[in-house]
C-alpha cells in the first residue's frame, strides 16, 4: 500500500504581485532572450520606461530605449568595467560586437574600467549612419525632457567633440563651424538644445 502525504502549498502573498509587474516590464522592454533579461544582475532591473512599437530593428540591437536603459543601468557607476557593460547589453540583447567595438574605441582593454560617457559616444556611433543621427540618439537617451528632448549644450559638445576626434586628429574648420552655431542657438535657449536644432537648415553639416 502506498501512503500519499497531501500537504497545502502556501503561496507569498506578493507573489501574484510580483509576477504581474514581471510580466508588464517583460512586455514592455521585448527582450530577444528572456532568460538572460530575468538572470540579470542590475539594479534597478534593466527595464524600458514605455514600450517601443514596431520595436527598432538593427543589427546593433540598439533602439532609443534600449540604450536609455543601458545609461540607467551604468551611467551611476561612473567608469564601468568590460564585465558590467556585457551583462547590461547581453540581457538587452546588444550584440556582442558592437559592445566590444564600443568599449576599445572609449580606450578600454583587458582591464581597468572606462567611463561610461566615453562608451555611449561610441555606442550611438555604430549603431547609426551618421554623425548627426549619432548625437540625436545621444540626445534621446539623455534628456529627461519628454516632449522636446532637450539637453545642455556643453554635454552634447563632448559628445561630439568625442567622436569628431575618434577620426580627426585635430578639429577640422568644418567641426568649429558647428560648434559656434550650437552654441549661438543655445544662447538663445537657456543653454539647451533639441534633437531638432541639429537638423536645422542653418546649422552647418555635421561631420
Amino acid at each position: 500500500m502506498v501512503v500519499s502525504t497531501i500537504t497545502e502549498a502556501r503561496v507569498p502573498a506578493s507573489l501574484p504581485r510580483i509576477l504581474k509587474d514581471y510580466t508588464k516590464s517583460a512586455i514592455r522592454t521585448q527582450p530577444k532572450d528572456l532568460l538572460i533579461w530575468s538572470m540579470s544582475k542590475g539594479t534597478p532591473p534593466p527595464v524600458k520606461e514605455r514600450l517601443e512599437f514596431p520595436v527598432p530593428e538593427s543589427s546593433s540591437g540598439i533602439s532609443p530605449g534600449v540604450l536609455r536603459v543601458l545609461h540607467r543601468q551604468l551611467n551611476g557607476e561612473g567608469s564601468v568595467t568590460w564585465e558590467q557593460l556585457l551583462e547590461v547589453c547581453q540581457a538587452m540583447g546588444v550584440a556582442e560586437e558592437t559592445a566590444q567595438d564600443a568599449w576599445h574605441r572609449a580606450g578600454g582593454g583587458d582591464g581597468g574600467t572606462v567611463e561610461w560617457d566615453h562608451i555611449l559616444s561610441h555606442i550611438a556611433a555604430l549603431s547609426t549612419h551618421s554623425m548627426l543621427e549619432a548625437l540625436q540618439l545621444v540626445m534621446l537617451t539623455l534628456s529627461d525632457d519628454p516632449v522636446g528632448h532637450r539637453v545642455q549644450c556643453g554635454t552634447l559638445l563632448d559628445h561630439y567633440h568625442r567622436l569628431h576626434t575618434h577620426t580627426n586628429i585635430t578639429p577640422t574648420d568644418q567641426y568649429t563651424e558647428a560648434v559656434n552655431y550650437l552654441n549661438d542657438i543655445a544662447n538663445y535657449q537657456d543653454g539647451l538644445l533639441s534633437p531638432s536644432d541639429l537638423s536645422r537648415s542653418s546649422c552647418p553639416p555635421l561631420q
